[in-house]
């Protein structure tokens, strides 16, 4: 396929993720994020906000973020609070698709068949296009971090000015997220190593760190915007987690955990090739700034107690990168023997297979079941008020926090222990979690107007899955004279 056909393709699959993959990849991509941004626009309560609103130790650049996305989306006269959220997805998807090209442009310069293998892998690997897409504190950390380090090397090698952005991306990845820290430390030195080298340690260092100090304002600026008060968001984070390791009670895991979690979640033989080539391509790039800053990463992550596989996701493009030189030496290594070529192509086709497989599935389907049934609620509710029962917790309850931003001003909540016991006015909604409704009304008829899944899906029930399957249902309330209906999901 050609290069443009290419980057067409993926701006395409990605954008279709962006759309439908709603909800969140971890509680943390909402909750610190879009609801702190939520707060600041006076729509959510700091009652409403999680424990790490009191303790400050949340950065407030992405929430600044958020605010003028969201700013921005009314000012254009988009209202809706999912069409907002599909509009941050979708500035991280573009994003990561602009840092890839970039990248891939450069291994063109010296190796075009490693640029077209990195395009490929960014289209083609199953969960490149979902956590791409990923409106998170990881994510845009590890996107000014690849975007710092790119512009790092063409202003040693060619652009002066860029070491100055190099510097400022580097700054605000760590106040996307703290733990890019570690990184920042093993690229600050190889740095210094790569000058000392060339003689330039004096007269190239001011532009970088200039670039750093701008980004230190902006970000401890966004700290004072966002709790409206002068405080030291790090200092407050490293105390709470690190020193009080406060960290520890949500679990600790061994220090095998990352590459134990790696071979289970990105489905072997996949996991198992990317772990082989990111080994190959580490030790052939030894001296690159990816690899200085990579080692230092993981070292720490190693060793802290509270382990957690989206801790990984800030470095995806380098073990990307990294992985696409491995996979070159691989070829170099096994060039001149037929046998191992061959053993390796038919290894290589049945990972490409489950790839092919795993990919539409997961760009296809939200990322939280409850926020696409929270869309279609919004939707029903645009004309009318409308009143939802929902058993067991509230209806936008997620982690014993309220989902503010999506809330409906014309949707009415009501909790229910027992439905048979209540008089359910018609009309009414009723929320299950599962595709039949348990305990329905005695008095009353339900039909089912929403089900996650299509009508497509659900007339195929093999092995009664669907009993076993939780999945969010909605049921509307009639009479007893109402005349019930075959079960139809909206259009």
């Amino acid at each position: 396929m050609p290069k443009r056909y290419l980057i067409i393709t993926c701006i395409l699959v990605y954008t279709v993720t962006a759309w439908f993959s709603e909800g969140y990849h971890h509680p943390d991509e909402h909750f610190q994020v879009i609801e702190l941004a939520n707060y600041k626009l006076g729509r959510s309560p700091a009652a409403d906000l999680p424990w790490e609103f009191e303790a400050r130790i949340r950065p407030g650049l992405q929430p600044a973020l958020t605010y003028a996305i969201i700013r921005a989306a009314e000012f254009a006269g988009i209202q809706n609070p999912f069409i907002q959220a599909f509009l941050m997805r979708l500035f991280s998807g573009w994003l990561c698709l602009w840092l890839y090209f970039k990248w891939a442009k450069r291994l063109d310069e010296s190796e075009p068949k490693a640029g077209n293998y990195l395009r490929w892998a960014v289209l083609l690997l199953w969960f490149m296009p979902y956590l791409s897409v990923r409106f998170s504190s990881e994510n845009m950390a590890g996107l000014s971090f690849a975007a710092g380090a790119l512009f790092l090397l063409e202003g040693l090698e060619k652009r002066p000015a860029r070491l100055l952005w190099a510097g400022f991306l580097l700054g605000l990845s760590f106040f996307f997220r703290y733990q890019m820290g570690f990184a920042l430390l093993g690229t600050a030195a190889w740095l210094i190593w790569h000058l000392y080298r060339s003689g330039k340690l004096i007269q190239s260092l001011g532009l970088p760190f200039a670039g750093f100090a701008v980004a230190c304002v902006l970000g401890f600026g966004s700290d004072i915007w966002l709790y409206g008060e002068n405080t030291f968001a790090p200092y407050n984070y490293f105390i709470s987690n690190i020193v009080d390791d406060k960290a520890a009670y949500w679990g600790t895991s061994p220090w095998w955990y990352y590459l134990s979690q790696t071979v289970q979640t990105a489905v072997p033989p996949i996991s198992i090739l990317i772990l082989l080539f990111l080994g190959l391509g580490a030790w052939k790039q030894r001296t690159h700034v990816l690899v200085w800053s990579l080692l230092p990463f993981l070292l720490a992550h190693f060793a802290v107690g509270h382990k957690e596989m989206r801790f990984m996701y800030p470095m995806l493009l380098p073990v990307l990168l990294l992985s696409v030189w491995g996979w070159l030496e691989m070829e170099r290594l096994l060039s001149g023997r037929p046998v191992a070529q061959r053993w390796s192509r038919r290894f290589f086709i049945f990972a490409l297979v489950i790839n092919c497989l795993l990919l539409p599935v997961r760009s296809l389907l939200a990322a939280q079941e409850s926020v696409a049934c929270f869309r279609f609620l919004y939707n029903y509710a645009l004309e009318e008020p409308v009143l939802v029962y929902s058993h067991k917790k509230l209806l936008y309850e997620a982690v014993g926090l309220n989902m503010n931003f999506y809330r409906s001003p014309t949707i009415q909540n009501r909790m229910y222990v027992d439905i048979k016991a209540k008089k359910i006015p018609e009309g009414a909604l009723i929320l299950s979690q599962d595709l039949q409704l348990k305990n329905p009304p005695a008095d009353a008829v339900t039909e089912r107007m929403y089900a996650y899944f299509p009508d497509w899906i659900l007339n195929v029930n093999l092995n009664d899955w669907q009993s076993r399957t939780r999945m969010w249902s909605l049921y509307v309330v009639r009479s007893l004279q109402y005349e019930v209906r075959s079960p139809k999901p909206p259009e």
